[in-house]
């Protein structure tokens, strides 16, 4: 805590007055960022809620998140001690996603992050494109194999599956054709898992719940060791035929990442190889849920916005031509593009609100804020509120792929691609972040490279959602026309 004096100065965080057990649990929707969008303009952009038994504070806006999240990483770097996450740890194991701040988690997330980019960045860059846009290949062959005339199809289930297919190949050294069982028992287990996160679990904030809702909490239970194993299966495969100093994917390098560290530094922080392993899932996690998401959007959005999608294929037309296939070196002369991108990782949003934070120590929340926010404090962050700002955007709820230009309409305009944040911020990025977005470029630019996009039925066409942990446009189906 700040020196005594400050602290007699700073103020409790505001908010809403609650029910007696209930605290504000009746006032919260499935939409919450809307809820909370509402208690902003009410209370502030730090406001405080009582849900259940436990107090949560919401952070909106950039200046506020960044606040706590940048300038105070490690005070907010927690995470709550809640049953989903306890329930995680207990069926899947020690992870990074949500295992709270310590030093053992910060050894351990460096692990990860060096295993992912020893094989996704620098000189394993064009291996990268190379699985991606084999995959994207593999996407249109299958779309298109079997239909001699109109080629109309539900994009989403397919795109799930194509980009499962580049996770399993970076950290597993497997793929599967897109019709492979094991396959869409993964399209399975992720679409329960999603069924089961969607509304949150209210016995997180009311324990006694649990006792009421028990269907809840096994449904989830269940589907964390369908989870588990479905990856169980290709872990046990590579303890067979690992071999040291043949390191050929993600897994093969977190078998040997400990080898020659300190013992008692391992042990002091929890680690084994076991823990190790057991990071595939946070890895297969941040390179899957967002890009295949997002791109389901991306075509939604190249569907409902034609002249757009035209735009997009002229300038790689300009660019790239007919004779090879865009990869990430094409990217500084693709401006409209990474503009296309930037606005459907803005627009879209497709994770509303971080995992919940949790303050790993009585605070004061600085800059222009000095609110006093006790320990183990759970903390909400409420991305939407920074990507549709009205503040920061211009016509926020409007799809302007144009807005991340520079006036002249031939450059990216970097500072206002820094002012979005589809990947979070601070000590808890999203572990895949630039993998996320050499994903989605290499996808996007090589799906409209090869591939004409139109609405199957126009008048079907909206912009609702699914709403919950990650939000997914509504079923639509799209007309496909191969390029010439």
């Amino acid at each position: 805590m700040s020196s005594s004096s400050t602290t007699k100065q700073a103020k409790s965080v505001p908010g809403p007055r609650g029910l007696p057990i209930l605290g504000n649990a009746h006032q919260l929707s499935n939409e919450l960022h809307k809820t909370c969008a509402k208690l902003s303009n009410e209370y502030g952009d730090v406001f405080r809620i009582r849900i259940g038994s436990r107090d949560v504070v919401v952070l909106n806006g950039a200046d506020a998140i960044r606040q706590a999240l940048v300038r105070q990483s490690i005070d907010f770097a927690g995470r709550p001690d809640i049953l989903s996450f306890r329930t995680y740890k207990k069926i899947i194991g020690e992870n990074i996603s949500f295992t709270s701040y310590s030093p053992g988690w910060k050894l351990h997330r460096k692990l990860a992050e060096t295993a992912l980019r020893t094989f996704t960045a620098g000189r394993q860059r064009s291996v990268l494109e190379e699985k991606v846009i084999f995959e994207v290949e593999e996407l249109i062959t299958f779309w298109t194999n079997n239909n001699n005339e109109e080629i109309v199809v539900d994009p989403a289930n397919v795109i799930k599956l194509s980009v499962s297919n580049v996770m399993l190949s970076f950290i597993m050294g497997r793929r599967h054709e897109l019709d492979n069982q094991k396959l869409l028992d993964f399209l399975s287990v992720s679409d329960d898992f999603a069924a089961a996160t969607e509304n949150g679990n209210p016995a997180d904030f009311m324990p006694w719940l649990r006792y009421i809702a028990h269907g809840l909490v096994t449904k989830f239970e269940n589907v964390l060791h369908s989870y588990k194993n479905w990856f169980g299966s290709y872990i046990e495969e590579h303890k067979r035929d690992f071999q040291v100093g043949s390191e050929e994917d993600i897994l093969d390098y977190l078998c040997t990442a400990t080898d020659g560290m300190n013992v008692n530094e391992l042990a002091a922080a929890k680690i084994t190889k076991e823990t190790l392993q057991s990071t595939v899932y946070d890895l297969f996690g941040a390179g899957f849920d967002t890009v295949s998401s997002t791109l389901i959007w991306a075509v939604l959005y190249l569907i409902t916005y034609p002249e757009i999608q035209e735009r997009l294929y002229q300038e790689l037309e300009r660019n790239v031509g007919q004779n090879r296939n865009p990869n990430l070196d094409d990217r500084q002369n693709l401006p409209f593009t990474q503009a296309f991108l930037s606005e459907t990782l803005r627009h879209s949003c497709v994770v509303p609100f971080t995992i919940p934070h949790a303050t790993t120590r009585d605070v004061i929340l600085g800059g222009k804020y000095n609110f006093r926010i006790p320990r183990d404090t759970v903390v909400f962050v409420n991305l939407h509120s920074v990507q549709h700002s009205k503040e920061v955007w211009d016509k926020p709820e409007r799809f302007d792929p144009t807005r991340f230009l520079t006036e002249d309409g031939k450059e990216l305009d970097q500072t206002k691609v820094e002012k979005t944040m589809a990947f979070g911020a601070g000590r808890r990025r999203c572990l895949g972040s630039e993998l996320g977005r050499n994903e989605l470029f290499l996808y996007v630019t090589n799906l409209v490279h090869k591939l004409s996009f139109s609405p199957y039925n126009k008048e079907e066409l909206t912009m609702d959602y699914i709403p919950g942990l990650s939000v997914r446009p509504l079923p639509f189906k799209v007309r496909l026309t191969l390029r010439d």
